[in-house]
């Protein structure tokens, strides 16, 4: 029998029981649609699978990133040297109060919003048109219109940096706009109970319906490759926060373009990958948009997007 230690796929398969995908391009996880390849790709679509997959690449202090539906996100254009964890863990449930809903972390807005209409439950309308995943939202406190959904979050269950599976209530996350305390703990979220209120079907989905044609009125179209808003809306010396997009068409956003990525037409804060653009494209040219903000207005944005670079760890 050898004695050699088996490689880390090898350790990986026996413990978390799927092999792990090598050499896997990431464009086609993002939906910028630029990345070049990760080392190591795992899909996780259980709890199970998640935290064995996360503790395996601790315990071998392999760099790792979790991803859900690949939005708010640009990839490195050499890739990644690790594994890329795709959180595919979906599920919504109605607990025991008609008031709220648990659902995990790999779970789509668009079911969560589903479901919410179908149980009669009104609070998530302004999520309506946010793409990506529960995860992915509550990592970012996404939000829309005046609200936000670390509101309506009561408790959750997350695996911490000691490898426990722990119970939190909301104040643990510590939400402020486009922030949760997240994204420095490199706790993974892994569940969360929603608390909405009774409402009337007919008055959300109109509701619904009136946010998304807001949104259409001036985001990209779903078949547009980009991240969404690409910088976080400043806050003035007075504390008013005010939108981004507004600085933007003052410097002549719109006319902006490095290589293939462009300002998309009909909002200055989307940069679009209009034609095949690599991540260098992206960022000179989020570049340039800043410095044009900082030298008119004195003011530094702060980008929404996450770039993960190729050499990127999550202690």
């Amino acid at each position: 029998m050898s004695s050699k230690k088996p490689d880390f796929p090898e350790h990986f398969l026996d413990n978390v029981g799927k092999p792990l995908k090598k050499s896997v391009l990431l464009n086609g996880y993002s939906n910028f649609k630029i990345g070049g390849k990760a080392d190591y790709f795992f899909e996780a679509t259980s709890i199970l699978e998640l935290t064995k997959s996360i503790l395996l690449a601790r315990e071998h202090s392999f760099p790792y990133f979790i991803i859900g539906a690949g939005y708010n996100l640009l990839f490195d254009d050499d890739g990644f040297r690790g594994i890329i964890i795709k959180n595919n863990v979906k599920g919504i449930t109605k607990r025991e109060k008609e008031e709220e809903i648990e659902a995990l972390a790999g779970t789509p807005l668009r079911g969560l919003i589903q479901f919410s209409i179908d149980k009669g439950l009104s609070g998530f309308e302004f999520l309506a048109g946010i793409p990506g995943t529960v995860g992915g939202a509550v990592f970012s406190n996404a939000g829309a219109f005046g609200n936000s959904i670390g509101e309506f979050l009561k408790n959750a269950e997350i695996l911490n940096r000691k490898g426990k599976r722990v119970k939190v209530k909301r104040d643990y996350f510590e939400f402020r706009y486009r922030h949760s305390v997240l994204s420095e703990k490199y706790d993974v979220f892994l569940r969360a109970v929603f608390e909405l209120h009774q409402g009337d079907k007919e008055e959300i989905k109109a509701h619904i319906e009136e946010n998304l044609e807001k949104r259409r009125s001036n985001h990209p179209p779903e078949e547009v490759a980009c991240a969404g808003s690409y910088f976080k809306n400043p806050v003035l010396p007075d504390g008013e926060r005010v939108s981004a997009a507004n600085f933007l068409d003052k410097i002549g956003a719109k006319d902006m373009r490095v290589g293939g990525a462009a300002v998309y037409r009909g909002h200055a804060n989307f940069i679009i990958n209009k034609e095949k653009a690599s991540a260098q494209d992206v960022l000179r040219l989020a570049k340039e948009l800043k410095g044009r903000v900082r030298e008119r207005f004195d003011i530094d944005l702060e980008e929404e997007v996450i770039f993960l670079s190729a050499g990127s760890s999550t202690p």
